[in-house]
């Protein structure tokens, strides 16, 4: 089975969901002696299989596959049908801009997350983690019995207790300042606002799991502060979405280099769970009404966020990053790596 003392550089690639994973980017990292992830949350068995493939014909080295984990009957509120649509009645003059009719748009919700995992089981791969929160004991034993390493993305203490106690292999332990959706396990819960170096230690103390930690990692002093707090790895996200192995789209990697979008913040206005992302029209406008449904929310607003990054307008799309977005720089995942290291000789 797969462990992280077996990697050449303590690096995870983060699963960075609706673009800018591709199997060249989880093929490079893993070549370049880190952890290489894909990113199936959306994915069907199909996709999958497709991507697996092809990480498979540029790579020998481990890699990974990341879940969403459903979500639960009873999470999402009461009137989230009548929430939904005052929020579509919001979005609509927006949509018509771009010749999408909200209002009429059929939101399909597809559930692929069963089906994900047996055609995990049938083929396996080294690595599997689940964000949104923790697999049954049952998920989990079926993945190890086939001999895959498993791993839960945690933002809390309590929940690293749960995956703990359920066996999992080891523990994501992701930091407030993470780009993208925070691994919260319940729609409604707040992000939990401990900064990710106080937030390892809390984790530590309650699980002697292998620990991966990741959020706001800005470069090589970072990653040697997390590993000096215990973590066996470290993830890194926004600073691979301008690598040419990154499949992040035009409009998003020219606004990450925009200096007007400088800042950052957790949103629900995309997909109806808390990300962070870069604050730009549609995050000011949204932000505040935007209810706790998910995925569909998410569904709701995806016609709209294609649209627009088909017009080039980056002011309305999901520009996820996190706090560390000032040392971004065209390059390549080798690069990336070999910054951190070199910087860090003793790793």
């Amino acid at each position: 089975m797969f462990s992280y003392d077996d990697l050449t550089a303590p690096i995870v690639g983060a699963p960075m969901a609706g673009g800018p994973t591709t199997p060249e980017l989880v093929a490079a990292v893993s070549n370049a002696g880190g952890l290489g992830m894909l990113a199936a949350g959306y994915y069907s068995p199909k996709q999958i299989e497709a991507d697996v493939l092809a990480v498979l014909k540029l790579t020998d080295k481990p890699f990974g596959v990341n879940l969403f984990s459903p979500t639960e009957p009873g999470e999402n509120p009461e009137d989230a049908e009548a929430l939904l649509l005052k929020y579509r009645e919001a979005l609509a003059p927006v949509g018509e801009k771009f010749g999408v009719d909200l209002l009429k748009y059929e939101l399909d919700i597809p559930d692929y997350y069963q089906a994900n995992v047996d055609w995990l089981v049938e083929n396996p791969v080294p690595v599997v983690t689940f964000t949104f929160g923790c697999p049954t004991v049952e998920t989990i034993q079926r993945l190890q019995s086939v001999g895959t390493c498993v791993g839960v993305t945690v933002t809390k203490v309590a929940d690293a207790e749960l995956s703990a106690s359920r066996g999992v292999n080891f523990q994501a332990v992701q930091g407030p300042d993470a780009g993208g959706h925070q691994s919260t396990f319940r729609v409604q819960d707040d992000v939990n606002e401990l900064p990710l170096e106080e937030l390892v230690p809390a984790v530590r103390e309650v699980c002697a799991l292998p620990l991966v930690a990741g959020g706001g990692v800005s470069g090589a002093e970072d990653v040697k502060h997390l590993l000096d707090l215990g973590a066996v790895a470290v993830q890194v996200g926004s600073l691979l979405l301008l690598c040419e192995e990154a499949g992040t789209n035009e409009v998003y990697r020219k606004a990450l280099l925009n200096p007007e979008y400088s800042a950052t913040r957790i949103t629900r206005a995309f997909t109806g769970r808390p990300a962070r992302a870069l604050v730009n029209d549609f995050v000011r406008e949204f932000d505040e009404i935007a209810p706790a449904v998910y995925p569909h929310l998410h569904y709701l607003t995806a016609p709209l966020r294609t649209a627009a990054k088909k017009a080039g307008d980056e002011s309305l799309i999901n520009l996820w990053s996190g706090t560390g977005l000032n040392n971004l720089r065209n390059t390549s995942v080798p690069e990336v790596i070999k910054r951190i290291l070199s910087s860090n000789p003793n790793l």
